[in-house]
């Protein structure tokens, strides 16, 4: 195989990674927008978010493969250098991010919206978890783009 055809998937991969990030944050707005108006209509909205995990799971795996495949196409020459090292750390962040702090915030979400319309007040926890989601999404873009910047200036 060749390096480019690595670095194609692998670029694909953090694409679609920070592409699903920004689908699932406009996503999300739009559930907040409509939250007051139709509850019920709003909630139908919440078991898809669920399906852009299994997307950021795949592209994951594609930028773990096609990364492991660079590193040993080019054996370990990338792994050495500094900007790799930094860059691996904040991929860590990212899963820990989104699966940890937003995975248990989503759920927190879907089972507050149920209680709420299964008539609790569950406002005040629903809306601490507006705010814990909305820091995912802006810390996730932040990591993102710290990645990409890394990708392309590669200090040493």
């Amino acid at each position: 195989m060749n390096l480019f055809f690595f670095l194609v998937l692998h670029i694909i991969g953090l694409s679609v990674m920070a592409g699903t990030t920004v689908v699932d944050y406009f996503c999300m707005s739009y559930f907040w927008r409509q939250y007051p108006r139709d509850k019920a209509r709003a909630a139908v909205l919440l078991p898809v978010l669920v399906n852009f995990r299994f997307l950021f799971a795949g592209a994951f795996i594609l930028l773990l493969i096609s990364g492991i495949g660079m590193v040993a196409l080019s054996h370990g020459a990338f792994a050495e250098q500094l900007w790799f090292r930094v860059k691996m750390g904040i991929l860590v962040l990212v899963i820990l991010n989104g699966a940890i702090i937003g995975g248990r915030a989503t759920r927190g979400l879907r089972k507050a919206v149920e209680e709420e319309l299964a008539g609790a007040n569950v406002e005040q926890r629903r809306m601490a978890l507006k705010g814990r989601i909305r820091a995912v999404h802006i810390i996730q873009l932040l990591l993102f783009v710290t990645i990409f910047t890394l990708s392309v200036y590669k200090f040493n």
